[in-house]
């Protein structure tokens, strides 16, 4: 099933929730290098192209955002921009902060029994709930909030069950 036809048929709606204040790791490769993350169940390849970065998660998990995504929603540890120079020492890990937000991300409920695949960045795909990673009661469809307010789906991603909790904090207005 598709996102679309599951945010159609479930009924289940979009809930705002706020990004979390949380540390992570990020890195820029010289090489190509290739990855398992065990939450999504995902392999990833990244190659020294100038603008993916690869994070490294508060459970050791992996995977790859885009440099401006990452400068726009990271700060450094001592709570100053990010900026892309601060990745021109690559294959070296540098500590980033999350800018904790409210209102900023939208999520739907997806129970672990169902299997959905999303489309991101155009040639990569996430999934909910595949079996051999650990989902708790089931994983979320997270995206920003658009400039109406309203969840923009033209960016939408996973987030595994285990760690939505993690990451966002469901709003008081649910």
């Amino acid at each position: 099933m598709t996102v679309e036809e599951y945010v159609e048929r479930s009924g289940r709606e979009w809930f705002l929730t706020g990004k979390k204040k949380y540390t992570i790791q990020a890195m820029m490769v010289s090489k190509e290098a290739s990855f398992h993350n065990s939450l999504e169940e995902t392999d990833y390849t990244v190659t020294d192209d100038g603008e993916t970065v690869v994070l490294r998660g508060i459970l050791g998990e992996m995977w790859t955002s885009k440099i401006r995504t990452v400068v726009g929603s990271y700060t450094k540890e001592n709570g100053t921009a990010l900026r892309e120079e601060d990745f021109a020492e690559k294959d070296a890990y540098i500590r980033i902060v999350s800018i904790p937000s409210a209102d900023t991300n939208y999520a739907m409920f997806v129970p672990k029994d169902i299997v959905l695949t999303v489309e991101i960045g155009g040639e990569n795909e996430l999934h909910t709930n595949l079996p051999g990673a650990a989902h708790g009661d089931g994983d979320y469809l997270v995206c920003l909030a658009g400039k109406d307010g309203r969840p923009d789906l033209s960016s939408v991603w996973v987030l595994n069950g285990v760690l939505f909790p993690c990451y966002y904090r469901e709003s008081d207005r649910m």
